[in-house]
């Protein structure tokens, strides 16, 4: 009788390929597993790593349909619906993903990590109360599980629920000590007035401790510089900002000069003649207001005041407009966006703003009001909007520079924001930045109301009335009390913009000039090239 035929490689194979993955060496793995696959083409344990490889790699429809094959013949289909529906994620279909977990979870109700991921798509579709139940449901499942517990305090945070969140951040760090993710996040909602303070201590430990890890290292680092700044030792809190950032910007793969390119296209295809010669009938976009502008600018803010009025519903920060160009204004000939606007029909324009406004009507949340949608790097689309979206209202947000690129060095962002980890790379971005948006103004001279963070800390009441004037509305005085506005707050600036006006944030940067020479050097060449 012969031998039954193995199904997987030897164990041998196996743990050369699991040291492969945990030494993140994707692209290797994905030749050895290809190697591995042709001998073994049924294997569950070979398809399912090369699914979690191909997602590492950032190539997620890929990873699907390996999972997908994975589930032909599964020994664990609740790890395999789980990853599907991670990487589901990743693609933002929320609703596939919720559904992926929800097939983990019957399979195996006890699955925590599905729970929680679950959570993670209700928060990409903004519906905290939602993720809280699904953090519960895992917490039930597993109490010590540090992430559920930061998350759930992250979430709480969302929703201005600061008691229970720093709560919640507490018992993460009472489950392990050196989680940096939960240090940060709590360090977010203190303020420091005492240098031994208990926090404090806890995070200067857990940073010297050397079985921490790299990434937890780099977010405790933002932690002690953001408290080091509350107690106004500057020196010590830009060395500590330096050490995460150091950290952070060797794990990551950005340079300015793909940013070059992408901007002088936009200016190129984009360009007054373009609009010329581009007629639109179009009357879409009279219920949306766009906020843009850099991160740390203010929009968050803006957003607060605006959405405080009974005829606005703030959205926040979502990636539709970009989702709608990218289905909708394909390449043409292997020709992309936005070098092949003018090879699409003009109507083109017309189909983008509609899915852009059905992906808004999807949230089920606007109930006859204006819409606010604060993605700041929508900057990056002034010119499609003037065409899909032309009765749109535009704010473009602006801030100090330095005082903007140095609140950004500041922050530990989630995804993206590649270019935030240097001072040299911040400045060069801001100027990309800047010259764009000079060319939206000379394009569209009356399109965008430019309102500059400063005004509105020195004259709260004259540049809310403006704004609001400017969408169309009738004043309302609770636009005054934005901070008693209890709506969802997604970004860095949770805490703030549940606080009343306040200026420490102005100028805060010459605390910290003598170390901001590469930033400002390049601020000073960007200044130049405008003059």
């Amino acid at each position: 009788m012969k031998p039954k035929p193995q199904s997987s490689p030897d164990p041998s194979i196996v743990k050369n390929l699991m040291e492969l993955s945990k030494g993140k060496d994707f692209k290797v793995l994905e030749k050895r597993l290809d190697e591995q696959l042709k001998v073994y083409p049924n294997s569950t344990l070979l398809l399912n790593l090369k699914g979690t490889t191909l997602a590492s790699l950032n190539r997620f429809e890929e990873s699907i349909e390996s999972f997908k094959s994975a589930l032909e013949n599964p020994e664990n289909p609740e790890m395999i619906f789980n990853n599907i529906g991670v990487s589901e994620i990743k693609l933002n279909r929320l609703e596939e993903s919720l559904k992926s977990f929800e097939s983990a979870i019957e399979i195996n109700p006890n699955y925590y990590q599905a729970h929680f991921n679950s959570a993670t798509a209700y928060r990409g579709k903004g519906e905290l109360n939602e993720a809280i139940k699904s953090y519960d449901r895992a917490l039930e499942i597993n109490p010590e599980y540090a992430k559920g517990l930061a998350y759930k305090s992250l979430s709480l945070k969302n929703l201005g629920n600061f008691e229970e969140a720093i709560r919640t951040a507490k018992e993460s760090i009472r489950v392990r000590p050196d989680y940096g993710m939960a240090h940060r996040h709590l360090s977010s909602m203190l303020n420091y007035s005492e240098k031994n303070n208990s926090h404090i201590l806890e995070m200067e430990s857990a940073y010297k401790e050397e079985s921490t890890n790299q990434e937890d290292r780099m977010h405790i680092a933002f932690g002690l510089g953001k408290a080091y700044e509350d107690l106004r030792d500057y020196e010590k809190a830009f060395s500590f900002l330096q050490e995460g950032n150091r950290i952070h910007r060797g794990s990551i793969d950005y340079s300015t000069e793909s940013r070059l390119k992408s901007f002088t296209l936009l200016k190129e295809n984009f360009s007054k003649d373009f609009f010329d010669n581009y007629k639109s009938l179009s009357t879409q976009g009279e219920k949306m207001i766009f906020i843009i502008g850099m991160p740390r600018s203010g929009t968050s803010l803006v957003e607060q005041i605006i959405s405080s009025h009974s005829r606005v519903y703030g959205a926040g920060e979502r990636r539709f407009l970009k989702e709608a160009v990218d289905f909708g204004i394909p390449p043409i000939n292997g020709v992309p966006f936005p070098q092949n606007i003018t090879l699409h029909d003009p109507k083109v324009f017309d189909i983008v703003g509609l899915n852009y406004l059905k992906l808004i009507e999807k949230l089920e949340k606007d109930e006859g009001r204006l819409v606010i949608d604060k993605m700041p790097y929508n900057f990056m689309y002034v010119g499609v909007l003037s065409c899909a979206l032309p009765k749109a209202k535009i704010i473009l947000c602006e801030r100090d520079p330095l005082d903007n690129c140095f609140s950004i060095y500041k922050q530990k962002f989630g995804l993206g924001n590649a270019f935030a980890y240097s001072l040299k790379e911040i400045g060069e971005y801001y100027n990309l930045y800047r010259n764009l948006t000079s060319h939206w103004k000379s394009v569209f001279p009356n399109k965008m109301l430019t309102m500059k963070y400063e005004d509105i800390i020195s004259d709260q009441e004259k540049m809310s009335k403006t704004m609001i004037n400017f969408c169309g509305l009738d004043w309302e005085e609770e636009c005054l009390s934005f901070h008693s506005n209890r709506r969802e707050v997604h970004t860095a600036s949770a805490v703030q913009v549940r606080k009343p006006i306040y200026k420490t944030s102005v100028k805060l940067s010459e605390k910290y000039k003598n170390n901001l020479n590469p930033l400002m050097d390049e601020l000073s060449k960007g200044e130049k090239n405008e003059n």
